[in-house]
């Protein structure tokens, strides 16, 4: 049997087992809480490191239709396509020659357009949208600015914590099959060691300053009180710019941290900058992140930190594999 019938056979066996499960969940009423959320994803994501990509969304897809025909769950068939089409994302950016971190902050972006665009056909199919409800729910709060902040820290928070989650649980259950590519041996290395390699963790400078630019253009948006009217868009667009804003303060600290105790050999300096920090992000927010992300632009590019750091990686795993 060559590997195309092998994986289409695996695939539509995995895909049945699924199918019933997944009726089985959503007939009972458990398959909207852990299953959904966490199973669905995790499943396509050990397909995807089996089958391959082509197989994985097939055997998605071929899930979703039957599913919907049977139980006849048109809000569960939409949860279950958005959780298969996540699960196949992380394990797509698991198998490729990435920075983990990278592959976190690209999969959150694509979870929280797609879950927007779920809503967006929930509403349209049973006229029913939890955004738009909320939405509406938050125009009784007296302080309707600050709720709106708390709503879209939390639609960022859900969407990485939902990637990291799901990542972490597709490598570990890979590792145990023994289903991981080489890329996807070294990421499950390192986030099995990740106490230890989180302080070399940072973007690509590209990447970097991209989402820099990115908070710039949001913040300028805002500046010049630039309305979206269309209100998935701009939930959209300010969910993504806080889920950057946490990856340029993470990388800043990062590399200025670095600096500083690469230079100085002094821990007290060290904790004497982290209460600066929490002095200033406190005192004013935005301006504080543009100053670290400067200062570690500056740092980066006269001692090429990034590219030192993904060095110290390589080589710690280099060692490993010896």
């Amino acid at each position: 049997m060559n590997s195309t019938t092998k994986n289409l056979t695996l695939a539509s066996i995995l895909t049945s087992l699924c199918v019933v499960i997944t009726i089985f969940a959503l007939s009972t009423g458990i398959g909207y809480g852990l299953y959904l959320d966490f199973a669905i994803p995790i499943f396509f994501a050990i397909v995807y490191l089996k089958c391959g990509g082509k197989y994985s969304i097939l055997s998605g897809i071929v899930s979703v239709l039957l599913v919907f025909i049977v139980v006849g769950d048109l809000t569960g068939a939409l949860f279950m396509s958005q959780s298969f089409l996540l699960g196949i994302v992380c394990a797509y950016f698991m198998d490729k020659d990435s920075i983990l971190m990278e592959d976190i902050f690209f999969s959150s972006i694509f979870s929280t357009i797609l879950i927007m665009v779920i809503d967006i056909y929930t509403k349209a199919l049973s006229g029913t949208s939890i955004i738009t409800e909320f939405q509406e729910m938050i125009a009784w709060f007296p302080y309707k600015e600050y709720v709106n902040i708390v709503f879209y820290c939390l639609i960022a928070f859900y969407c990485s914590g939902m990637c990291f989650s799901i990542y972490y649980l597709s490598l570990f259950l890979g590792k145990k099959l023994k289903l991981l590519t080489p890329n996807a041996q070294k990421k499950y290395y390192i986030f099995r060691n990740l106490k230890l390699f989180n302080r070399f963790l940072c973007f690509k400078r590209n990447t970097f300053y991209s989402c820099c630019l990115y908070i710039v253009f949001i913040d300028m948006l805002n500046l010049f009180n630039f309305d979206i009217k269309f209100i998935y868009l701009r939930i959209i667009l300010i969910s993504v710019q806080y889920i950057a804003y946490y990856y340029v303060i993470r990388d800043s600290l990062i590399i200025i941290k670095d600096f500083i105790i690469t230079h100085t050999k002094k821990v007290l300096y060290l904790r004497l900058f982290m209460w600066i920090c929490l002095v200033l992000f406190l005192i004013d927010f935005r301006i504080s992140v543009y100053i670290f992300a400067i200062i570690s632009c500056f740092i980066d590019m006269k001692n090429n930190m990034r590219i030192h750091q993904k060095k110290i990686i390589d080589l710690f795993y280099e060692k490993k594999l010896i």
